[in-house]
């Protein structure tokens, strides 16, 4: 007989070997649907975070992203440099700098948008019938947790 203590470390365990494997299934879905579009991921989440706010702040794109200032720095440079992003003053608060796609850039985002959701309906084809709702609420309580744990 397994004693709780016993249940609980399987469960430690268990839970790890399963958030291990998920990570590498996404990196699998960088390599495939991100970077074939010649973008790390992280470009990638700026892009589509531009392609949907349309303009935020270097600050902004930090927090929604959970990076450093200078890492979303650099980021912006190479897209400014590669003509998808413009970096201009805030019109209502010269101190802040504000972001936006090119129209290079926003058929880019277009672009991984498409090959991102593409990626996720097949997901969604692979889930059991009628469990999409249930897979969608367990995930929202992971990630939940998974927010805690690093706070």
């Amino acid at each position: 007989m397994h004693t709780d203590e016993e249940k609980y470390k399987r469960c430690v365990e268990d839970i790890g070997e399963l958030l291990q494997k998920a990570v590498r299934t996404f990196q699998q879905l960088e390599r495939v649907h991100i970077k074939s579009h010649g973008f790390t991921s992280s470009q990638c989440h700026v892009l589509l975070e531009l392609h949907k706010h349309h303009t935020l702040s270097i600050n902004e794109i930090s927090e929604k992203m959970k990076l450093e200032i200078s890492t979303v720095t650099r980021i912006m440079n190479n897209l400014v440099r590669d003509g998808l992003v413009v970096r201009q003053k805030s019109l209502h608060d010269k101190r802040i700098v504000e972001a936006s796609l090119t129209e290079q850039g926003m058929a880019a985002a277009h672009k991984l948008q498409g090959s991102i959701e593409y990626y996720y309906q097949n997901v969604i084809e692979h889930l059991p019938r009628g469990h999409v709702r249930e897979v969608m609420s367990a995930v929202e309580r992971l990630v939940t947790a998974l927010e805690k744990a690093n706070s």
